[in-house]
């Protein structure tokens, strides 16, 4: 398997949380790395503009410039809203009712000067290059889909249970952990289970994919994926593909 290293990028906030700012992460010291809340994509580049601008006030601009205009992707006040006020949901579970992303009205946002933070590690580590576990539909999903799944995803996905269905598990495939997001996938799943007459049998397993866009309540790219899972490891799998899947 090939190796590439990255540096780690860790943070320690209020001295409670643990932010991992290359892989989007958040957990509490105590915690194991399994454990932690994967940020999406967007939300994780504008925590990371914020923290790195500790205590200064960003423009509303800088973030559209900063986040969106250099990757070549309009964006809107509405949806900066949206993200700042999922990140405030996200952090608020871990710091409690303390103001931690101040908005300063007009103009923008700064990481509040009363929480502390702290660069705790910075490593090298080795990574692999491809994920270690990756499962069959994805790999199809890759190839044959080309660019319909492609987003800057954590380095490792590992498939993550996000409830049962008919007695059947499903899975999250996205990289993505919140309670928002897994809600949301969840519901997407069980709406195209119903949709598409899916059964449900004992070798039986559901995957779900969602663009992070999906959990802002706007239109998504979805696939939505039953697999039989053999006794001798063979996977049969059949794709389905929603390209503006809406709420």
């Amino acid at each position: 398997m090939l190796y590439i290293r990255r540096r780690a990028m860790l943070y320690l906030i209020d001295d409670i949380v643990i932010y991992d700012a290359l892989n989007g992460t958040l957990r509490r010291a105590d915690e194991k790395v399994a454990e932690a809340t994967h940020l999406t994509t967007i939300a994780n580049k504008i925590f990371s503009f914020l923290l790195q601008h500790h205590g200064a006030l960003v423009t509303r601009n800088t973030l559209f410039d900063e986040i969106w205009e250099k990757e070549g992707v309009a964006s809107s006040s509405n949806t900066l809203n949206q993200y700042i006020s999922l990140l405030r949901k996200i952090l608020s579970g871990y710091l409690g009712d303390k103001e931690i992303i101040v908005t300063v009205p007009r103009a923008g946002y700064y990481l509040s000067k009363e929480i502390s933070v702290s660069q705790k590690i910075t490593a090298r580590r080795r990574v692999p290059h491809w994920p270690r576990y990756v499962v069959g539909i994805m790999v199809f999903a890759v190839l044959v889909a080309g660019t319909f799944l492609y987003t800057y995803q954590p380095d490792k996905i590992i498939p993550r249970k996000i409830g049962e269905l008919k007695g059947c598990p499903v899975y999250d495939i996205s990289g993505v952990k919140s309670d928002v997001a897994d809600a949301s996938s969840f519901a997407v799943a069980e709406k195209a289970l119903e949709m598409n007459n899916q059964i449900c049998t004992k070798t039986t397993a559901f995957y779900i994919y969602a663009q992070e866009a999906l959990h802002l309540h706007k239109p998504a790219r979805v696939m939505f994926t039953r697999c039989i899972e053999w006794d001798d490891n063979r996977d049969t799998c059949q794709n389905i593909y929603y390209y503006t899947w809406n709420r």
